[in-house]
């Protein structure tokens, strides 16, 4: 899957941002073809410039009945002037190993290690480069204020990916606890029906509140925002 949780990267000055919130715990539904089929579960937390990410998702309905796998996903690292700067990322399946993956970002060499079941790999770290957690939560530690188009690298532990957005400042969106005035960011047109689409909740520091993947054959990954609760 090609990054259903892919999102960004900018880079404002400090005397525009606030101070990090201490921690923010939320939940999301994921949705497939429109079932619910999983519940995730995150927590953000900060201690002093350094930042640690949990998310873990539990499959529900029919999909806990004939794959009870819980899978979870770490990133930790820094707070710096121009946002979150991870130094390691991990996914890791509890039935399934082979499909475990992690990434180490060597800032000072510029290097970034990737490992999985086929092996490890280092690759040239471009700088600002995110993991697929830590790019969620840049938005709220660097809202996109005054863009209107974005350019990213993130790795999931296996690869590493650029992605392309533009973004739209003023797109509501529906979520369980009501409509959020939304940032809305998507991907440009492909030549199959391949799509990423992200809304984030400007009332609520700009943090994702859904997010869906369209495939080339249409199938749609829906992840939508149940419960947020964010401590300054």
């Amino acid at each position: 899957m090609r990054g259903l949780l892919a999102l960004a990267l900018f880079s404002l000055s400090c005397a525009a941002l606030a101070a990090p919130p201490a921690r923010i715990e939320a939940t999301y539904d994921l949705l497939i073809q429109g079932l619910k089929l999983a519940e995730v579960r995150e927590v953000f937390s900060r201690d002093g410039d350094k930042y640690r990410i949990q998310s873990v998702t539990k499959p529900v309905s029919l999909l806990a009945l004939f794959q009870p796998e819980t899978a979870v996903a770490t990133s930790e690292g820094e707070i710096t002037r121009n946002g979150l700067r991870p130094r390691k990322f991990t996914h890791l399946r509890t039935r399934s190993p082979e499909k475990n993956a992690q990434a180490h970002f060597d800032w000072n060499l510029g290097l970034l290690t990737m490992s999985d079941h086929t092996g490890i790999r280092q690759l040239p770290l471009p700088p600002g480069t995110q993991d697929r957690l830590s790019a969620m939560y840049q938005f709220v530690i660097m809202p996109p204020q005054a863009r209107l188009e974005l350019a990213l690298q993130v790795t999931n532990g296996s690869k590493l990916q650029p992605y392309h957005y533009l973004l739209d400042p003023a797109r509501s969106t529906k979520v369980p606890f009501g409509e959020v005035r939304s940032y809305y960011l998507q991907t440009p047109r492909q030549t199959t029906a391949w799509k990423s689409e992200i809304w984030l909740a400007i009332d609520h520091d700009y943090f994702p509140a859904k997010m869906v993947l369209t495939e080339d054959d249409g199938k749609q990954f829906v992840q939508v925002l149940r419960t947020l609760d964010i401590q300054p």
